[in-house]
């Protein structure tokens, strides 16, 4: 038997793991999951089951896996860490791999800091939207668009933080932001700006834990507490999470900018730009044709234009983004061939 075993975000043991820690030969404890290692624990351990029994396992042991799977394999074996077992991938993997070699495996679950952020701060775990992990690379697009979908649909972001063990070095939240300003000038979405709003958890799960809400402008010269660090980047926030978030940080709810109010689709500003710009056309178009010297009836040409703008406005609210767009480029595309044919002479 293979036992995954958490320890949750502070780092206690529970009965059911340590009624399973009594039964094995190997206990493994893996330390790169949390920068932030409860010494307590880590005492006990080696007093209840013995050093000889307890082995401290850096990341590249638990990724070979091969010593603990043949382990396993004879005897009762636990591979325990900080948080929930399951979060993180590589503990997965090797989950997999025993099942595939026949050994039976058991998760005992812990509380993770995935989806305690959130209960911190007073957000609904529900409104969350996919997360994400920034590292010390210069642009963070993919962090930059995670978010970005995230707030189209109302949504928070769990922003996590580069850590690396071997050289202990921690992502500052001060240097996520500047990343994500420094794609914003890139990608040009307006996505985000000086007051957008960030939350920021320390060391959740310990005495030394610190909460702050900010915005990027402010960030720089904030007490942020020791790392590690995580962010929430707010989507709309509830009445009941403004209340909670009013009550946490001692604040008054209207201080907390709804970061996507201001959020749409690309499709979305082209659609509406154009739109605009082709019904003003079409109306000098239509006050050209009236003065003209020509003989020709552009009525059905004027009558394709408004349908097609129509039926651009249309499908975008149905969510239909390509057809939006066509239909718009087909409005302008009317209106430019009578211009570039010397039909008619009119302003854009």
């Amino acid at each position: 038997m293979l036992y995954f075993a958490g320890l949750g975000i502070e780092q206690s043991l529970t009965l059911k793991s340590v009624f399973a820690m009594k039964k094995c030969e190997k206990i493994y404890y893996e330390t790169y999951t949390s920068p932030v290692i409860n010494e307590a624990v880590q005492k006990e351990l080696f007093e209840q089951f013995g050093a000889s029994r307890v082995e401290l396992v850096k990341r590249t042991f638990v990724e070979d896996g091969r010593k603990i799977l043949e382990t396993a394999s004879h005897a009762d074996t636990a591979l325990i860490c900080s948080g929930d077992p399951m979060i993180a991938t590589t503990h997965q993997e090797l989950r997999t791999r025993a099942i595939k070699g026949g050994i039976a495996t058991t998760i005992i679950h812990g509380s993770s800091i995935i989806t305690a952020v959130g209960g911190e701060f007073g957000l609904h775990s529900y409104n969350f939207g996919r997360m994400v992990t920034m590292t010390r690379e210069p642009m963070q697009y993919t962090a930059y668009n995670t978010i970005f979908n995230n707030l189209l649909k109302d949504l928070h972001s769990t922003v996590l933080l580069e850590w690396d063990e071997a050289s202990d070095f921690f992502l500052d939240p001060n240097s996520a932001v500047k990343s994500l300003l420094e794609s914003e000038k890139d990608l040009k979405q307006e996505v985000f700006d000086p007051d957008s709003l960030v939350l920021i958890a320390s060391r959740v799960g310990t005495d030394s834990s610190k909460l702050s809400a900010l915005t990027f402008h402010d960030l720089e010269i904030a007490d942020l507490g020791k790392p590690p660090h995580i962010l929430v980047i707010p989507g709309k926030l509830h009445f009941t999470e403004l209340e909670a978030l009013s009550a946490i940080l001692g604040r008054n709810a209207g201080t907390f900018r709804d970061n996507s109010a201001k959020i749409s689709r690309i499709s979305q500003r082209m659609v509406t730009k154009y739109s605009t710009k082709t019904i003003k056309a079409l109306a000098r178009a239509k006050d050209a044709a009236a003065h003209s010297e020509h003989k020709i009836n552009f009525v059905d040409i004027f009558e394709n234009v408004e349908c097609y703008t129509r039926d651009a406005e249309r499908f975008l609210n149905e969510g239909k983004e390509e057809l939006a767009v066509l239909s718009i480029g087909y409005a302008e595309g009317l209106l430019d061939s009578l211009r570039f044919g010397g039909q008619l002479e009119f302003e854009w």
